[in-house]
């Protein structure tokens, strides 16, 4: 446990910007990821959240190489992703697998969920007939669904069904890690609860490392180990969960906390609210200095000068230059 499962150092994932139409000139970058350096310990699920925008997703596309990074390393079990070729690539993605956020989206229309699942089987065990029938089988049942629907089409399953299946497809190949982004943003509530269950039962029993992405801080609260908190392509703050949630130690992360609704009615509208002034500055021109400056209400000059590093603070780490000051009694 004391060894990283996953490793990224400094991961940058940058997208020119361009103008023109026959002669494309590149007049800068947006940058969706912009050094991420974070490890996952066998077994574990960390949390990732953020606003909309702040590059979660990219940067679960940029370790399943579905997007190329830009610089950094991404080592999974000593081998470092980024140095593959395209065929080396597809023959370690068994290994790490990808729950997406639209499970309508991501699930072929044309392909019965037989189709579907043992075309994902077939990477890992080539199996066919009887046995391909009784590995579906077990594996719908696995997520909860009944083996009798499996010549069924995606069309014809509920949202929450669908996700089922969606996760169905991940653990075919028996992976060892899953990055799941915002697996039940699109589902109602009383489902979203199901599918958290879901997961979570299934990276105990298969022993499974996870990456969950998500906005929701009371979803990732819920499930993850530790949380990760993103803010405009940058890590912030690290930590245990209950520690991220019951004392956040970054403004960015005050605020995110200070957002999730309270279930008592005095409580919601006698308790402290921090307001952010202002959108999250573009991506393509970020501020200098700490990103989150130009939005923060304990910012100084030199915050607008220096860039933070994430350092230990409190058994945490914590991007800012102001963290004592911030957390002061």
């Amino acid at each position: 446990m004391s060894e990283s499962f996953l490793a990224l150092e400094s991961v940058k994932t940058h997208f020119p910007v361009t103008k023109g139409v026959i002669r494309r000139k590149v007049i800068g970058q947006v940058k969706a990821v912009d050094g991420i350096s974070l490890n996952l310990k066998k077994g574990e699920i960390l949390g990732l959240v953020g606003e909309s925008g702040c590059g979660k997703s990219t940067l679960a596309r940029t370790i399943m190489q579905l997007l190329p990074a830009t610089d950094g390393t991404i080592v999974l079990e000593g081998r470092d992703l980024c140095c593959l070729s395209d065929a080396e690539v597809r023959a370690e993605r068994i290994n790490f697998q990808m729950i997406f956020q639209d499970p309508y989206a991501s699930l072929n229309p044309r392909m019965t969920v037989f189709d579907t699942l043992a075309e994902a089987i077939n990477t890992r065990h080539k199996c066919k007939g009887q046995e391909m029938l009784a590995r579906v089988g077990a594996l719908m049942k696995t997520v909860g669904l009944s083996p009798a629907q499996m010549k069924k089409y995606p069309h014809e399953f509920s949202g929450g069904q669908r996700q089922r299946i969606a996760i169905a497809r991940c653990l075919a190949p028996e992976p060892k890690l899953v990055l799941a982004d915002e697996p039940v943003s699109a589902l109602d509530v009383s489902i979203q609860s199901q599918i958290l269950n879901l997961i979570q039962q299934l990276c105990r029993e298969m022993e499974l490392t996870m990456m969950f992405i998500s906005h929701d801080l009371s979803v990732v609260k819920y499930i993850a180990d530790r949380i990760a908190v993103m803010y405009l392509g940058k890590l912030v703050e690290i930590g245990e969960a209950s520690e991220v949630m019951e004392n956040p130690l970054h403004p960015y992360t005050k605020a995110l906390v200070s957002a999730i609704p309270v279930p008592d009615p005095d409580k919601e509208r006698s308790r402290a609210r921090i307001v952010l002034e202002g959108d999250p500055p573009s991506p393509i021109n970020p501020p200098n200095g700490c990103t989150f400056h130009p939005r923060c209400a304990f910012a100084t000059e030199v915050c607008s000068q220096t860039v933070p590093e994430l350092e230990t603070y409190q058994n945490r780490l914590v991007s800012c230059l102001r963290t004592t000051d911030v957390n002061a009694d």
